[in-house]
This record gives structure tokens, sequence and C-alpha cells, in this order.
């Protein structure tokens, strides 16, 4: 890859922190892994299709988890599988990518990871897409896709990290959820409390608001600049004082 197509691409990586649930409950992550491809099919590509992968990122047609008719029977037996064996052999990571296109260009992956600690029924697990597209055109696209996101999983934490120009690494608080572009707390919140924020968005189930996303710029944050990192912090420190900063699994 050239320096200049390098530079013209930025990393995504957006995470969705699930609350923790009993980790037999395989019907309900089938539905939130339906869910999100989904929702990246509509935004990004309506004809992609994933495939499950661990060494190789060939397109192996016994390896297909998703396609425009939904999930595969692959991905039942993959979490079937994987909850035998996590908390004993370590976490359950389940890998998937989009390679109808070259992944070195435009890489589209899609992880489920579960983690459950010592004896307890209980998972902590989340959902993270990385991915890699062009700067031009691509923050309203990410605003939108962050926004579908939120309605379809509003009882979670959804954080973006911009591992080009502005890395978690760099967050005032890097082990908790952080803002930086834009965030998505599961709570009802006021802007008038967030008066730093570029823009604050509902999130209503039945009428009612159960959560905000908070959109800290109008543009996509660089670390080098510097009004850039005072308003991502005071953003950050606002959520921290009110406790809505929890600590990532």
């Amino acid at each position: 890859m050239s320096a200049q197509m390098r530079l013209d691409l930025i990393d995504y990586t957006i995470e969705i922190f699930f609350p923790k649930a009993l980790e037999n409950n395989i019907p309900e992550i089938q539905n939130h892994l339906d869910e999100a491809f989904k929702i990246y099919r509509n935004n990004f590509n309506s004809d992609v299709s994933w495939y499950y992968f661990r060494n190789s990122i060939k397109a192996d047609p016994k390896l297909l988890a998703y396609n425009k008719e939904g999930l595969t029977e692959l991905v039942l037996k993959k979490l079937t599988f994987g909850f035998k064996r996590v908390g004993n052999d370590g976490d359950l990571i389940l890998p998937f990518i989009d390679i109808d296109k070259d992944p070195a260009i435009e890489g589209q992956a899609l992880f489920y990871m579960a983690s459950r600690y010592g004896n307890s029924p209980f998972l902590e697990s989340e959902i993270k897409f990385s991915f890699t597209h062009k700067k031009a055109g691509i923050y309203n696209k990410i605003t939108q896709f962050f926004t579908e996101l939120a309605k379809v999983f509003s009882d979670c934490y959804i954080e973006i990290d911009l591992e080009d120009t502005f890395p978690k690494q760099n967050a005032l608080f890097p082990e908790r959820i952080g803002s930086s572009m834009i965030v998505y707390i599961p709570r009802a919140l006021n802007a008038d409390d967030y008066p730093e924020a570029h823009r604050m968005i509902p999130i209503n189930q039945d009428d009612k608001q159960v959560g905000t996303i908070i959109i800290s710029l109008d543009h996509i944050p660089n670390r080098d600049n510097i009004e850039d990192i005072k308003i991502i912090n005071r953003l950050d420190i606002r959520l921290r004082e009110a406790d809505l900063l929890p600590t990532r699994q």
C-alpha cells in the first residue's frame, strides 16, 4: 500500500459492550449478531457477505457466516462449541470478515467476544467492528451507523476508537469507555449539562428516552489538535464525575 493511499484511509473500531447475561442464552446472542451484521450492511455495503476466519482470509464457502439471507448454521455451531470452552480455556472470540473486497484497502471485520470469571454463570461480552475507510465523507456515515447501533442496542455502552487520529490510549481515562469522536451512554442526559458537545442525540424506546449519543466535535478529532483534546477531556471529566464512564471489560 502506498504512503499516499494510507494517508487517505482511517482505521475505526466500534465496540458495543453488553450488560452481563447468562451464558446459555445463545438465541439472544445470535439475534445480536444478526442485527449487527444487518446494520453494517444497511450503512456500508448492501451486498456484504461475512465469513468465519482464523488463519486465512480466503473465501471458503463452508465458512460463510452471514449474507443477505441472514445468519448461517455455522454461527450457531461456533457459539455452541465456544461456550463449552469459555472460562475454562480462556475467552470466547469469534472472528468474521467481509472478504468480497480487498481487506488491505477496506478491511471489514467483526468480532464477538465473551468472558466468564470463576464459576459465575454470567458473561461479559461485546461485539467489535473493525474497518478501514476513506477519510472523505466518512464523518456522516459513521454518525449514522453509530446512531442505528444505539437504537438497536439501547441498553449497551458503545464507543469508537479512532486508531490513527485519536486512539483510546490518548484519552484522559484510557482504561474507561470514552467520548473521543462519539459515544453512546445508556442514560437520559441533559444537553445543558454537556455544553462542550457539538451535538447530543436522544435515543427513545416506547416514547421514553433511554440513552444519549454524545458527538464531541463536528469533525474527526485529531490528537495533534489541542482544542479537540480539550473538548474531549472536558466531556470525559463530566461523564466520569457522573459515574458514566465504566471500565472496559
